[in-house]
């Protein structure tokens, strides 16, 4: 109505047609020559009729006359069969007056009948012969069952009829595409087929030219490389391909199988060298060649020979025998497609596999395909019918010349008349419509507020992953005291192993330090005992000098060794100091093992054991001044005077 209502004027309501009447112009019109308005207003002029459709059927009806004239020059069908779809447009044009859902694309039957045609119809031509006119026959019929409703005045049977007639051209159409997909699957394989048997023959050519080239060959070897390898090279390749370790593995032996032939090069070797040589290549060659004869495999008795053939070869050739060798002539290799130059047909990169075209070749009538292959690499464009049947194969070069020649059509489809309606208001998109119909501006709050959802959720996740950042720097922090904290004990660990290392080795230096002192102290007791026997033997030993030993004098003589005289005089040494305490040995107390040292007065300065004594003796603290009583001389002295007086 906004796009179609405007340019209606008002229709007076006494001037409006009724119902009745606008049917039977629909009925009456001349559908071949004008869409439903036109045709209704052709049919009032011509009789003087002032009646014309109310503002809102000549809206719908101006609606389909944009609509059908798009759908005929967007979507043209092959005649016949245009011209009964052209009988449908009173039928067309009285649904869509008086039933709502039509006016919603592609809800109506005839809506998905017509679209269903056109894509049934797309590559239909009268030349198809039974497969076209069995699908002309469905078509006619259906058609058919729909103008029964304009002529039974739109009874709800009739109404049926039209929704029956739909469903059926749509099961068709459905059956039709799938023997028509499975009919190109296999013309697909089959080309691809093709096309792989021809590398490979293409490719196990060059392996084997490459070879013969190089080196010269007996007939006999060359019909064999010729023939049967070269059978097996195809097969091969066709198995495992030319990237595989087995074609290299069979590209080798055919060098090393003519190279076994050759005779041996006494410049480069010597002949015993030579002979070895040849022997390790005959003797590993029968398994590689039997093993790579896949085209005889079935056949035991041709590897046989072509086996014992080669072997007579060897023989000759280790028996130092020359073999005549001649040039091979190669395998003739078939002409490869122009590839032209790079960038050369970048404008037939908008043609898809599935496209449909019109071709209109010089001299020939023009040819409904579908293309169904395009092949870069071997620059090839195949294209089918309807039936899925090859038509025509055309090389890059011939194709893109047809189209600088304006020789091909390209033929749109899919929901053919639906998108017509559609787009004769303007409506080609999904946003088109939801401005038309108003949800453009629901979508839009929707729109704000998903995007408004996506935003909180955005912040959310950056949240999240603050948080868990944080997370993991705490961890890290946590770690690294953890390590901090390892490392001290580490090195406390090392700093308490490094004293207690320390302590043993001081311990050690002093335990020596002790021990070489106390050898030191028994040294240095010899020494004193030594002079302190020395002492006493000047003291008691008085006979040496034809004196008696002093009566009475008494000899201390302890455990520990020591002869010290009673009387004797001592110099004490505290420590490092210069001062010196003299001390008179006064009592040795055997019972108590207890010396008594007193000075000059009579007075006590040291009382010390044996042990305490020999110790200071031993570190040298102690002086010895005079070993000798002289009271007991004395008395001695007087005893003997005394007695001379007597005698």
């Amino acid at each position: 109505m906004q796009h179609f209502a405007e340019r209606c004027a008002h229709t007076d309501a006494d001037l409006a047609m009724d119902a009745r009447e606008l049917r039977g112009y629909l009925r009456n019109m001349d559908y071949n020559a004008y869409y439903p308005m036109a045709g209704i207003l052709a049919q009032t002029e011509a009789i003087g009729d002032p009646a014309l459709p109310a503002t809102d059927q000549r809206a719908i009806l101006s609606w389909l006359d944009a609509a059908m004239a798009d759908w005929d020059q967007s979507f043209p069908l092959e005649e016949p069969l245009a011209a009964e779809l052209r009988r449908l447009r009173p039928v067309i044009a009285a649904q869509a007056l008086m039933d709502a859902s039509f006016l919603t694309p592609g809800a109506h039957p005839l809506h998905q009948l017509l679209d269903a045609v056109q894509s049934y119809a797309v590559g239909w031509q009268a030349r198809l012969g039974r497969v076209g006119e069995a699908m002309a026959e469905e078509v006619r019929a259906a058609i058919s069952a729909c103008l029964l409703w304009l002529d039974s005045s739109g009874s709800n049977g009739s109404s049926t009829r039209i929704a029956d007639s739909s469903a059926k051209i749509v099961a068709s159409a459905a059956k039709a595409a799938a023997r028509a997909k499975k009919m190109t699957q296999r013309l697909v394989e089959t080309e691809r087929g093709q096309i792989k048997v021809a590398r490979s023959k293409h490719t196990a050519a060059l392996m084997i030219n490459a070879a013969l080239a190089k080196y010269r060959a007996p007939i006999e070897i060359g019909a064999f490389l010729k023939g049967p390898w070269y059978d097996s090279a195809q097969l091969l390749l066709m198995k495992f391909g030319g990237a595989s370790a087995q074609w290299k593995h069979m590209s080798l032996t055919t060098t090393r199988l003519l190279e076994s032939l050759q005779p041996p090069d006494c410049e480069e070797e010597s002949e015993v060298a030579g002979r070895q040589r040849a022997f390790e290549l005959v003797a590993q060659l029968p398994n590689e060649l039997a093993k790579w004869l896949l085209s005889l495999q079935h056949d035991g008795e041709a590897v046989d020979e072509v086996l014992g053939s080669v072997e007579v070869l060897h023989s000759q050739v280790l028996r130092g025998r020359s073999l005549q060798l001649e040039g091979i002539t190669p395998i003739a290799l078939e002409p490869q497609p122009n590839r032209g130059k790079p960038g050369q047909y970048e404008n037939l990169s908008r043609f898809k596999e599935g496209q449909w075209f019109i071709l209109n070749k010089e001299g020939r009538p023009p040819l409904r395909a579908m293309l169904a292959l395009r092949l870069d690499d071997e620059q090839q464009l195949l294209f089918t019918n309807q039936a899925g049947i090859k038509v025509l194969k055309n090389s890059f070069s011939e194709f893109a010349r047809l189209v600088t020649a304006g020789g091909v059509v390209t033929l749109d489809t899919g929901a053919s008349f639906s998108r017509c309606l559609a787009r004769s208001v303007g409506v080609e998109t999904q946003d088109d419509l939801d401005e038309l119909t108003g949800v453009a501006a629901l979508k839009a709050r929707r729109k704000a507020q998903e995007q408004e959802k996506i935003e909180r959720e955005r912040l959310r996740l950056e949240l999240r992953k603050a948080e868990r950042e944080e997370l993991e720097r705490e961890r890290l922090r946590k770690e690294q005291q953890e390590q901090q904290r390892i490392q001290r004990e580490h090195e406390e660990a090392q700093r308490l192993r490094r004293e207690r290392e320390q302590a043993e080795q001081l311990k050690r230096e002093q335990a020596e330090q002790e021990r070489l002192q106390l050898a030191h102290e028994r040294e240095e007791t010899k020494r004193l005992q030594q002079k302190w026997e020395d002492v006493t033997g000047q003291f008691v030993g008085g006979s040496a000098d034809g004196r008696e030993p002093p009566v009475g004098v008494d000899e201390p003589v302890d455990d520990s060794g020591l002869n010290i005289p009673r009387c004797s005089w001592l110099g004490f040494r505290d420590g490092d100091g210069e001062e010196v305490v003299l001390a008179r040995l006064a009592v040795y107390n055997r019972q108590e093992d207890q010396y008594l040292f007193v000075d000059r007065y009579g007075m006590k300065v040291r009382q010390l054991n044996s042990r305490e004594l020999l110790l200071i003796l031993s570190r040298g603290l102690i002086d010895i001044l005079e070993a000798r009583s002289r009271f007991r001389d004395e008395v001695a002295q007087a005893q003997k005077a005394a007695r001379h007086r007597a005698q």
